[in-house]
């Protein structure tokens, strides 16, 4: 025994090794994919069929045999944690032209996509005869002027019926490139530009563009302009020029079915401008002022043009404090108009002026839909409301109010109207708090078509009603 060893069993240590092990070497390879290799089971798919099986579970079926692809921010966001970029736009494409039913609408709104997306989309998809989409949603991306630069220069070729670019930093310059759209184009039903950055310049070329008699659009029946930023030289708010602007096209445009003007700031004097417009116009039927101040002088002046028998159906005037004075005026009018749907909602009325437009309400045309919450009414209002309920005057399913009891006294509870789908439909909202699950593909029932007076695209449809069938449910 060596003195090395003698010494380690004093201590209880074992002997050390004259020959250290060698280091044995891992493996690095991937031991799935060599099998794979050598198997050759199952093959590889390639990228585009894997995005084509992913693009079909947003596909909805239409009764029609047409598609919808529906590729919301928010609903990829919540399910896969990403959004749709530049780089997928040409995964959608090649899905979109080698899909065998006939895809009609691209919804693409909420997401990420540039000048360089929309580009492709609109050379690969957008021109005739490329695609059938003739509904294109891109709102609240990332275009800016130049995306509305490449949809002037191909106006000609764009086969689009509805288009959404809302929400998107476009700007003045974009402003204008979109009229210069609206000149060329012949196709263009639904327009939406509203809250992308449009100054008083890009208003009053978009507003040139729909003057027939300059032979310009003639098709456009829906149109959107709300939240201008109407900025004129030094001054900051000149809302004074866009009522101006508007005033012109409703002279100039007899096409135009629906104008959407919510958020402008727009003041009881620019009223002035704006019903003398109305006056020599009969073709809108549906006006929407929401959420702007013209106050008790504004709805003075409508009043005074509800009473010339005009054809308006829709007028919106929540949001814009008219309180007991402009109601009770809006009531002198309304029994001589033909309204069937009025918004009201939160214009600090009380009991006296929701009174003053309730007696209205029975009149030759019944009222299909009434938004009065957010006022300050009590038991009196209620009463009256309980009585037209029970006598069929009004209907719980047209009313956002739903009267309960208490001790005697009769109450008002926000009762969500279920024929006001404006803002959820507007907005593009999922239909649950949480994305759910891809569990079946969604199958939508097209009705038939029939002839309505005002076919609102996201605010449904309102047709003829007639005094026989005042217990149907109708769908507004």
């Amino acid at each position: 025994m060596s003195v090395c060893a003698a010494t380690c069993n004093k201590l209880n240590r074992p002997p050390p090794r004259l020959f250290p092990r060698k280091k044995q070497k891992r493996c690095i390879c991937d031991p799935i994919a060599q099998v794979k290799k050598i198997t050759g089971q199952p093959e590889p798919l390639p990228v585009t069929e894997i995005n084509q099986i992913r693009l079909s579970l947003f596909t909805e079926r239409n009764s029609d045999g047409t598609r919808y692809l529906v590729l919301r921010g928010r609903d990829l966001e919540a399910k896969y944690h990403q959004r749709i970029k530049d780089t997928d736009i040409r995964a959608i494409c090649l899905y979109i032209r080698e899909c065998p039913k006939r895809i009609t609408k691209l919804d693409l709104c909420y997401n990420q996509i540039t000048d360089a997306g929309f580009f492709k989309l609109l050379k690969k998809l957008l021109v005739k005869s490329r695609s059938s989409i003739n509904n294109l949603n891109i709102m609240n991306n990332k275009l800016t002027e130049l995306s509305m630069e490449y949809l002037a220069r191909y106006a000609y070729y764009v086969n689009l019926k509805y288009l959404r670019v809302n929400g998107n930093p476009i700007g003045t310059k974009g402003g204008e490139y979109f009229a210069d759209f609206l000149r060329i184009n012949k196709t263009l039903e639904y327009a939406d530009v509203g809250q992308s950055g449009q100054t008083l310049a890009s208003v009053a070329a978009i507003a040139s563009a729909l003057h027939i008699d300059h032979g310009a659009n003639a098709t456009l029946k829906v149109f959107d302009l709300s939240r201008v930023d109407p900025l004129f030289n030094r001054y900051n708010l000149e809302s004074k020029w866009l009522a101006y602007h508007m005033e012109l096209l409703l002279v100039n445009n007899s096409s135009i079915v629906e104008l959407h003007l919510q958020k402008n700031e727009l003041i009881g004097h620019d009223m002035e401008f704006l019903v003398r417009g109305l006056r020599q116009n009969s073709t809108l039927l549906y006006l929407d002022l929401g959420y702007n101040r013209i106050g008790e002088y504004g709805a003075e002046q409508l009043g005074l043009y509800l009473a010339e028998k005009p054809e308006l159906l829709l007028l919106n005037l929540a949001g814009n404090g008219i309180k007991d004075t402009g109601a009770r005026a809006l009531s002198f009018g309304l029994p001589f108009s033909k309204v069937r749907a009025l918004d009201i909602s939160s214009n600090k009325i009380t009991d006296t002026g929701i009174m003053d437009l309730l007696y209205t309400i029975k009149k030759p045309y019944y009222m299909r839909f009434l938004n009065i919450w957010g006022n300050k009414f009590g038991a009196e209002t209620c009463g009256l409301i309980q009585r037209m309920l029970d006598s069929c005057t009004l209907f719980q399913h047209t009313l956002d109010v739903k009267i309960y009891e208490v001790d005697g006294i009769l109450h008002a509870a926000y009762y969500p109207n279920p024929a006001d789908r404006n803002k959820h439909l507007y907005y593009c909202e999922l239909e649950y708090a949480t994305a759910q699950p891809i569990y079946h593909i969604k199958r939508n029932v097209i009705a038939e078509k029939k002839s309505f007076k005002v076919d609102c695209k996201h605010r449904k449809k309102l047709d003829k009603t007639s005094r026989n069938a005042l217990t149907d449910y109708y769908t507004f």
